[in-house]
């Protein structure tokens, strides 16, 4: 494994338990509900809103249906066409790195029952808070961690390695992209009262080494293009 790759292993594991003690443990996660909340009018007054619900949330999703379904239309084409067929191992990586990180993400929320904000008596619903490690795979019904929704931006993380393979140039802006369009749906969500920073860190981490294992397995023989 190349230096930089080691890096990116390494160095995403203590920011991200890092940021979880201080958001989680610390309250911050608490804070900055308070701050939204308290921006409301102390009522989850976005939750419906049609920017945050039909636009960014509804139509986040068909936003997310159309780039796999063009990422599935471009792996299908290296079958068809002689100038894409290089490019057919990336494009079969990066369909399948987004498709398990969202599996991943729901399945994950369907064992871990942690609430959402909206839940909570602070927020006007009838939970008591608790930390999310107090309440890790409790007997509750509540799907809210991971982030579900943020999980739709930032499986794309899987773009950043797609072009260290084939354009390098581009990795940093694949990056941004990816980045820019899970904190707009997480943000979006926050807003509606539906998680915490926390649940979206998380997302994050787990679709950034969901991706990073399957560059690593599939390309660790091969060398970056220059």
């Amino acid at each position: 494994m190349n230096r930089s790759l080691y890096y990116h292993w390494i160095i995403p594991l203590p920011l991200l338990l890092i940021a979880t003690y201080l958001l989680d443990g610390r309250g911050f996660d608490l804070q900055l509900a308070d701050a939204i909340y308290a921006f409301e009018g102390d009522s989850w007054n976005f939750k419906s809103s049609w920017l945050l619900e039909t636009v960014i949330h509804k139509g986040g999703r068909i936003l997310v249906g159309v780039l796999i379904l063009l990422n599935l239309g471009a792996l299908a084409s290296t079958w068809l066409s002689q100038r894409m067929r290089p490019y057919r191992a990336g494009l079969g990586y990066l369909l399948a790195a987004v498709i398990i990180s969202l599996l991943l993400i729901s399945g994950l929320k369907g064992i871990t029952h942690i609430a959402c904000p909206w839940d909570f008596q602070r927020y006007g619903g009838d939970q008591l808070y608790a930390p999310i490690m107090n309440t890790l795979f409790g007997s509750s019904t509540v799907r809210c961690f991971p982030a579900g929704h943020a999980s739709g931006g930032y499986a794309w993380v899987a773009l950043y390695f797609f072009c260290r393979l084939y354009k390098p140039q581009w990795r940093m802006a694949a990056l941004s992209f990816s980045l820019l369009l899970g904190m707009a749906f997480g943000l979006s969500q926050q807003f509606r009262g539906a998680h915490f920073l926390s649940h979206d860190l998380w997302t994050l981490a787990i679709c950034w080494y969901t991706a990073l294992a399957g560059y690593h397995w599939l390309f660790r023989h091969r060398t970056a293009a220059p």
